[in-house]
Order: structure tokens, then sequence, then C-alpha cells
């Protein structure tokens, strides 16, 4: 089944095309609705064209993911991975969306790289950047490919929103 994904930024669709495609699910159509600095993942017009896009490209479902920790919206921070979906989905009218869902990453993508190493719900792109001992400024998408190229695999067993998307995307049965 082809699946579609919205992710908020380059970093999150570099990952999927260079990583989780090629070793997870190859039949995905990763896009994002912003260019390089600006975050559209909020503006509900420009979800529903993506969305109806992907579905047009032939994709059966729709993702959107959404980082916990958002920068997106300056007047709203969530600690609550509910009390996002529910205001996110809302926001967008998600309803309003033929075959979507929102997934929310607690706290953003890095962390589910993190999982290769260790237990990493709401883990941050500090907490990566620490583990490939990066003193200088880095990039996220050089932290991206700093992750690919060290060959490590994915656990979802050490992320629960990783492993959420993992049983949505019917590639593990349960989580903890």
């Amino acid at each position: 089944m082809k699946i579609g994904l919205i992710v908020e930024g380059d970093s999150d669709k570099l990952f999927f095309d260079t990583y989780f495609k090629p070793n997870f699910y190859k039949d995905l159509i990763v896009t994002s609705p912003g260019k390089k600095g600006t975050c559209k993942i909020l503006n509900k017009d420009k979800i529903k064209q993506d969305v109806n896009a992907l579905l047009k490209r032939g994709c059966e479902k729709v993702f959107i993911l959404v980082d916990l920790d958002t920068q997106c919206d300056k007047g709203q921070q969530f600690t609550c991975i509910l009390e996002l979906k529910s205001w996110y989905g809302s926001k967008i009218q998600i309803d309003k969306l033929t075959n979507t869902s929102v997934t929310i990453v607690a706290n953003e993508i890095e962390s589910w790289m993190l999982s290769s190493w260790e237990n990493s719900d709401n883990k941050s792109k500090e907490d990566l950047k620490k583990k490939f001992l990066s003193t200088k400024k880095i990039s996220e998408d050089d932290l991206v490919k700093r992750f690919i190229a060290s060959k490590k695999d994915l656990k979802h067993e050490h992320n629960e929103s990783l492993c959420h998307f993992m049983k949505k995307l019917e590639l593990v049965e349960k989580c903890k």
C-alpha cells in the first residue's frame, strides 16, 4: 500500500527519504509543506493541498507528522501528545481530510534516531548531538547524515512514538 507522509521540515524529509524508506517502507511518498525556514504545517489550506496531491499520486493513507515540541506557533507549547493532536486536528480541520491522520513525534524526529542507542522518549536533537560528541554547531541535515553514516538500526522498543507510527504502518504488532 502506498503511504503519503507530510513532515515539518527539510531534515525530517531527508530522514524519511534516505533512511526510513530504504530500510522500512519503500512505498512512501514524503513531502514537506514549507521551504527551508518556513513553517506551513499549521496552514490548513497548504496541508489540504498536500493531502490531495498525495491522494492523487495513489496514496491510500496520509500521515501528518508533527513534533511535540513544534516551534511553528510561538503562542502554543504542548507537553501532552493527546492535547497537541486534538489542537492540531481542529486547527487544520483533519475531519475534512480524506484518509488522513495525525501522528505526534515525541519530542522530535531526532529522538527516533536516538532510539538506536537508548530509550529516547522525550529526547531532542540536542541529545542526539551529544551522542555524536558534537561541540560545534551542526545543522539538522548534517545530524541526519551522521545518523545514517553510523549504520545503526532504529529500535522501536526504545521510543513509544516511533513504535506507534510503525504499528500504524503495520511494521510491528504491538507497543509497550
